[in-house]
């Protein structure tokens, strides 16, 4: 509704743009439409945000995590253990598909073992000591992203907050001031007040 009432005054501005109160009515709805939008995004940004930097640092530590089985594997089968090559034959696809809890679990036992065989590892197989270091460091960062949800919450709740005050603003000026002004055309031009109550109507 907001929306539609500034359109149709943004399209019959000749109408009323000399009415010195009803144009710095509009010009105020105006502002006010840009700051609820600015709040709406605001606020989708604190809901999807939270999602999204997890998935992307799961996703990378997957990939860090499949390269350090990938070597443990290539060790085990050359000592003959199959256990453990069967241990670590995930792929970065079936280490990312992991439900956090035993994607914590799986990436975990990764690193312990490449740590446990870290000296050979890293003469006979290529590894580095901070190819393990850096999923370590990944996954503690993971850990204390999931433990910040509060902090996400507390931001949408804020941009929640400003965004209705700002409706309720918007909502004010409308009722209290540009409908009452409106009624200069209710005689003298009847069509342009009744496009207006129908703008008014519209749901946005």
């Amino acid at each position: 509704m907001l929306e539609a009432v500034n359109n149709y005054l943004d399209e019959n501005a000749s109408k009323w743009q000399n009415i010195a109160r009803l144009a710095a009515a509009k010009t105020e709805l105006s502002q006010l439409i840009a700051a609820i939008n600015s709040a709406a995004e605001a606020q989708a940004e604190a809901q999807v945000s939270y999602g999204k930097t997890k998935l992307a640092l799961k996703k990378a530590i997957a990939a860090k995590a499949d390269i350090l089985n990938d070597v443990i594997e290539a060790y085990a089968l050359t000592e003959g253990d199959d256990e453990l090559a069967r241990q670590m034959s995930d792929s970065r696809s079936d280490l990312y598909r992991l439900p956090y809890n035993d994607f914590y679990i799986k990436v975990r036992a990764i690193i312990d073992k490449a740590t446990e065989l870290q000296e050979v590892l890293v003469s006979d197989f290529g590894l580095s000591a901070e190819q393990i270091t850096d999923v370590q460091n990944d996954l503690n960062q993971l850990l204390e992203i999931n433990g910040l949800p509060r902090a996400y919450q507390i931001k949408s709740s804020v941009a929640t907050s400003e965004l209705e005050q700002l409706l309720s603003q918007a909502s004010d000026l409308l009722y209290n001031q540009i409908d009452k002004l409106m009624s200069i055309f209710k005689h003298s031009d009847p069509g342009f007040y009744h496009g207006y109550q129908k703008a008014r109507m519209i749901v946005d």
